[in-house]
C-alpha cells in the first residue's frame, strides 16, 4: 500500500513540475483569456482534490473544513452587501454572483497550490530546472521577436517597430514603438515574473558558478530592459545590488566567488550605460514634455489624440487641458453622470489628472464615496463593479476596494503569513537556513509583493498566483525541514549520526521510505561542505555514519560525542547479515567489470541464506542498470562508483525507484569483499590506523594527509558554514 502512494505523489510531482513549466505559454496573448485561467484553476484543482483523498489527514481535513466556511460566510456577506449598492450610473455597474464566485475561485488556487506543493515535498531542487526553461522561454521570445520587429509593444499589441539596435541611432524615439514584450498579454506580469525568477538564477549563478547561469542573467537584464517601464529596469538594477550585498554579508568567512561580482558589476554598469538610448529615457523625455508643454513632435500619434473638429463640451476642454485620459471620463464613469465629481478633477494639479494611476485610484474612491456604505471596508464594492469602472493599477489598493478587510485576509493572507513565518525559520536556525538558496528565493517575492503596489495586475491574476505561491511553498518545504538532531553532531553543516552500528542497522531494516546512508569522512566533507545543496540533501537523510577516524578525531577535540568509526565497509556487512535473516532483495552496482559478480559470490559464502537479487558492473548502461533494479524490486542497494560519482548517482535516481529503501555508497568495498584488495589486519584496524596501511598499499592517497590536515582545521576554528 506504501509503495501506490509513494508510486503516485511521484506522479503527481513531475505532472505539476511539467504542467508549472509549460505554463508560461498560456501567458502569450493569443491564449490569455477566461478559459486559459480556468485550465489552470481546474488542473490545480483536480491536483488537490487527489491529494486531499489520497493523502490528507484528518487534522488537515478539519483545517480545510474551517477555511470553507471562513470563506462561505465572507461569500455571503460579501453578496448581501453588495445587493445594497448604489451609483450615479444607469446600470449600477452590472453586478453578477457567478463572475464574483469565479474570481473568488481564482484567488484561492493559492491554498490549494501550497496544500499540493507541501504533500508532495516538492523542493528547490526539483523547481530550479523549470524555473530556468521557463526564464529562457520569456527572455529568448521577446528578444528574438524584437531583433524581427515583429513582438508587441509594452504598452499595447502593436508591433514594434524601433527594435534596439535601432535605439543607439535615433536622439529621439516614441517609446512605446522601442519597448517589447514578445507575445505575451500583460508587460508587468511579465517583469514581475522576471524580478520573482532573477533572485533564483542570480543564486545559481553564484553557488554553481556556470557559464549558463550567467548567459541567462544577462538574457533577462536584455528582456528588462526591452520592455523598458520603471520597475523592469530599476527592478533588476536594485535586485543585482541587493543579491551581492547579501551574498557577500552571508560568505562573509568564506571565500568569495569574486567573478560572480565582477560579472554582476558589470551588468549593473552596462544597464546605466544602455538606460540612456532606452525607452525607459524616451517615456520619461516624453512625460516631461506633456507637463511643461514642451515640443512632442517626435513622438507618433498617440491613440487617444482626439479629432480637433469634434464638438467637445466646456468641461471636456477643460479634461483635455488637465491630461486626463479621455477613456476615464467618456467611458469608464462618463462625466454627464457626476459632473460634480468631474468638474473637481478639472481643478487638480496636472502632474496628478496626467497620471493614470491616479485616476484609476480616484473613479473608484468616487464610487465608493456615493455608495455611502460602511460595510465596503470589510466587504468591498465587489470585484466586477470595479473592473466594470477600470482596473486599479495598483495591488492591495485594487483589492481593498474590490472584496474589502476581509476579502484581503482571505485571499491575500497566504502570502503575508508565508513571508512571516519563512523569515522567522530563517532567524531562528541562522546558522543552516540563512543562505544564498534560502534568502534569494525569499528576496525575489518579498520585492515582487512590495512591487504589486505599484505596477498592479499582478496578485490578480493566475499565472502570478501560481508563480508567488509555488516559490513560497517550495520554501517553506526548505525551511520546514526539521534536523533529528537529538542523537547527532554536525562537524563543518554535516550532520553525523551518534548512533551504534547496532542501531543503524536496526533502523534500515524497519524503514518505510527511502534513506541515502551518508558516509561523512573528512574527503567527503571536504568534497561538499561549500554546497549548501550538497550539504542539505545529505542532512536531511535518516542516517550518516562517521566513516573516517579523522570525524573521530574533530569530534574529540571539539568536546564532541562521536566515539568510534563506522567504517562503510563494516555497516554494509552488517546490512548484509541483518539481511540474510530477513530475506531483503539486495542488488549491488559497481566497480570494475566482474568484481560485483565476484563479491556477491563471497557474500553468498558467508551467508547462505542473502538473497542477492542482481549484480552490475560500474561502467555498463546506467538506465538497463536501473531498469534491473526497478525489475528486481530491489529493496537495498550498494553502490560501488567512488565518490562523488555514486552520491550523484543516488541523488538522482532515489525518488524514482520506490521499491529501494536503503541506498548506500560503498566505494571500493565490492574489491575489498571479493578478496582483489586486502584490507588491514585487525590489529591496525583496532589502532585506528587503516588509513596508514591504505596509504602504504595505495601512495597515491598520500595528498590525502593533507586534506585531512585542512579537514581538521576547518572543524576546529569554523563555525557551522
Amino acid at each position: 500500500m506504501k509503495k501506490t502512494k509513494i508510486n503516485l505523489k511521484t506522479v503527481l510531482m513531475n505532472l505539476f513540475l511539467v504542467f508549472f513549466c509549460f505554463s508560461i505559454i498560456l501567458d502569450l496573448h493569443v491564449f490569455y483569456n477566461s478559459l486559459s485561467t480556468l485550465i489552470r484553476a481546474l488542473f490545480i484543482s483536480i491536483l488537490f482534490g487527489i491529494i486531499i483523498v489520497k493523502e490528507s489527514n484528518k487534522k488537515e481535513r478539519k483545517l480545510f473544513i474551517l477555511y470553507a466556511v471562513l470563506l462561505l460566510a465572507y461569500i455571503f456577506g460579501h453578496h448581501i452587501n453588495a445587493l445594497h449598492f448604489k451609483s450615479f450610473l444607469p446600470d449600477n455597474l452590472n453586478y453578477s454572483l457567478i463572475n464574483e464566485l469565479l474570481y473568488f475561485y481564482k484567488m484561492i488556487t493559492n491554498i490549494f497550490l501550497f496544500y499540493i506543493i507541501y504533500k508532495l515535498n516538492i523542493r528547490y531542487l526539483n523547481l530550479q530546472r523549470c524555473i530556468k526553461i521557463i526564464v529562457l522561454f520569456m527572455s529568448l521570445s521577446i528578444i528574438v521577436s524584437d531583433v524581427l520587429a515583429i513582438s508587441y509593444t509594452a504598452y499595447n499589441f502593436d508591433n514594434t517597430s524601433i527594435p534596439f539596435y535601432k535605439w543607439f541611432t535615433l536622439e529621439k524615439y516614441d517609446f512605446r514603438y522601442g519597448s517589447s514584450k514578445g507575445f505575451f498579454d500583460m508587460s508587468n506580469q511579465i517583469v514581475a515574473l522576471f524580478l520573482l525568477y532573477l533572485p533564483v538564477i542570480t543564486s545559481e549563478a553564484y553557488q554553481r558558478k556556470k557559464i549558463s547561469n550567467y548567459i541567462l542573467e544577462a538574457l533577462i537584464i536584455l528582456a528588462m530592459l526591452l520592455i523598458g517601464n520603471r520597475l523592469a529596469v530599476y527592478g533588476t538594477i536594485i535586485e543585482l545590488l541587493v543579491l551581492s550585498i547579501i551574498y557577500f554579508i552571508i560568505s562573509f568567512k568564506q571565500k568569495k566567488n569574486y567573478v560572480f561580482y565582477i560579472i554582476n558589476a558589470i551588468f549593473i554598469i552596462s544597464i546605466f550605460i544602455i538606460i540612456p538610448f532606452s525607452p525607459l529615457k524616451m517615456r520619461q523625455i516624453y512625460y516631461d514634455a506633456i507637463y511643461n508643454n514642451k515640443d512632442l513632435s517626435f513622438m507618433q500619434k498617440m491613440e487617444e489624440t482626439q479629432d480637433q473638429n469634434i464638438y467637445r463640451s466646456e468641461l471636456e476642454n477643460k479634461l483635455i487641458e488637465k491630461k486626463v485620459d479621455p477613456k476615464f471620463y467618456l467611458n469608464s464613469y462618463p462625466y454627464e453622470y457626476d459632473l460634480e465629481f468631474w468638474n473637481d478633477i478639472s481643478t487638480k494639479n496636472v502632474e496628478l489628472t496626467g497620471n493614470a494611476r491616479y485616476m484609476e485610484q480616484a473613479m473608484i474612491k468616487r464610487l465608493k464615496e456615493v455608495n455611502n456604505n460602511s460595510l465596503d471596508n470589510l466587504f468591498g464594492l465587489t470585484y466586477v463593479r470595479v473592473m466594470n469602472v477600470f482596473n486599479i493599477e495598483k495591488d492591495y489598493i485594487m483589492q481593498f476596494y474590490s472584496v474589502g478587510i476581509f476579502g484581503c485576509i482571505i485571499f491575500l493572507g497566504f502570502y503575508f503569513g508565508a513571508v512571516m513565518y519563512i523569515s522567522i525559520k530563517i532567524l531562528f536556525d541562522i546558522h543552516n537556513k540563512f543562505n544564498v538558496q534560502n534568502v534569494s528565493m525569499l528576496f525575489g517575492v518579498v520585492f515582487v509583493l512590495l512591487s504589486a503596489y505599484f505596477s498592479g495586475n499582478i496578485l490578480n491574476s493566475i499565472n502570478m498566483i501560481m508563480a508567488i505561491t509555488v516559490i513560497l511553498s517550495v520554501l517553506i518545504n526548505e525551511v520546514r525541514v526539521k534536523k533529528n538532531r537529538e542523537n547527532k553532531e554536525r562537524i563543518l553543516g554535516f550532520d553525523v549520526s551518534l548512533d551504534s552500528k547496532e542501531d543503524i542497522v536496526n533502523k534500515c531494516m524497519n524503514l518505510k521510505t527511502p534513506t541515502f546512508i551518508v558516509n561523512v569522512n573528512p574527503l567527503i566533507v571536504l568534497d561538499h561542505y561549500k554546497s549548501v545543496e550538497k550539504r542539505n540533501i545529505f542532512n536531511e537523510q535518516l542516517i550518516q555514519i562517521p566513516d573516517g577516524e579523522g570525524v573521530v578525531l574533530v569530534s574529540k577535540l571539539r568536546g564532541g560525542n562521536i566515539n568510534k568509526r563506522i567504517a562503510g565497509i563494516d555497516l554494509m556487512l552488517a546490512l548484509c547479515e541483518a539481511s540474510n535473516k530477513d530475506k531483503r532483495r539486495i542488488y549491488l552496482y559497481g566497480a570494475k567489470e566482474g568484481v560485483a559478480k565476484k563479491a556477491k559470490k563471497e557474500l553468498e559464502k558467508k551467508y547462505p541464506s542473502i538473497n542477492i537479487v542482481g549484480t552490475s558492473s560500474g561502467y555498463g548502461d546506467q538506465s538497463k542498470v536501473l531498469e534491473d533494479i526497478k525489475k528486481t524490486k530491489t529493496e537495498i542497494l550498494f553502490v560501488a562508483l567512488g565518490s562523488p560519482l555514486q552520491e550523484d548517482f543516488i541523488i538522482k535516481n532515489m525518488k524514482h525507484i520506490s521499491s529501494v529503501k536503503v541506498w548506500m555508497p560503498v566505494g571500493g568495498s565490492f574489491d575489498v569483499i571479493s578478496g582483489n584488495i586486502s584490507r588491514a589486519p585487525k590489529i591496525i584496524q583496532s589502532l585506528k590506523l587503516e588509513w596508514l596501511y591504505r596509504m602504504v598499499k595505495e601512495p597515491k592517497r598520500l595528498k590525502g594527509v593533507f586534506k585531512l590536515g585542512k579537514f581538521v582545521l576547518l572543524a576546529i576554528f569554523e563555525k557551522n558554514v
